[in-house]
């Protein structure tokens, strides 16, 4: 638990690197900070111990592009990539704890049946030019590895989420961005939480616990 909080320690003071790095340069690069609530999904926990690995790259990923005629926009993901990823866990398993690094030890995997780890894959977002477009568009593609306690991989599933949100006003467009991510991580979750145990790979290993 302390090391995890060392971690988000150590994330917050990064943004605010960046956020001051973007004042004193002028205010060109707008810093995006994606944060919100995410729902627990209402799903039947599978009796499955599962251990959830959230690597650094995750955690605090950052998505960083220049639109012409624009600016160039940091999307900083990661506190929502934690935030997802712990209320959308919790309730699909009968028992959830954090792992550190595969393989596990012959301590851990003794009670754990299997490791899950995700990764922000892609992250695109279009944002309009001209007066008459009126939303702003994100994409983002997650690629959900499940592991043997041992690090055999089981399978590793893409899951696709989009978001749109309207754009208000010209000066709308970072906070459009933001929700419209949001939108489009809630929709991956969805998917994660109501079809993850019908994919090929993981049927038939739970078919074997």
């Amino acid at each position: 638990m302390q090391l995890m909080q060392i971690r988000a320690y150590w994330r917050q003071v990064r943004l605010l690197l960046v956020i001051l790095t973007s004042y004193l340069l002028g205010g060109c690069a707008p810093v995006i900070l994606v944060s919100t609530e995410f729902p627990r999904p209402l799903v039947e926990p599978l009796p499955i111990r599962m251990g959830v690995l959230l690597d650094e790259e995750l955690l605090t990923y950052e998505y960083e592009e220049r639109i012409p005629q624009q600016a160039t926009y940091i999307i900083q993901i990661g506190n929502a990539n934690a935030s997802m990823m712990n209320q959308l866990f919790q309730p699909m398993f009968a028992a959830v704890e954090p792992v550190n690094e595969l393989p596990l030890t012959e301590i851990d995997s003794s009670r754990i049946d299997g490791v899950l780890s995700p990764e922000l894959d892609r992250y695109e977002f279009d944002v309009p030019i001209g007066q008459s477009d009126e939303f702003v568009e994100v994409w983002m593609q997650y690629l959900l590895r499940l592991y043997e306690p041992n690090g055999e991989l089981i399978t590793e599933w893409p899951v696709s989420g989009y978001g749109k949100a309207e754009l208000m006003r010209t000066a709308d467009r970072t906070n459009a961005i933001g929700r419209a991510t949001v939108l489009a991580m809630r929709e991956v979750g969805a998917v994660i939480a109501t079809r993850f145990a019908e994919q090929p790979e993981v049927e038939y290993w739970l078919q074997e616990r």
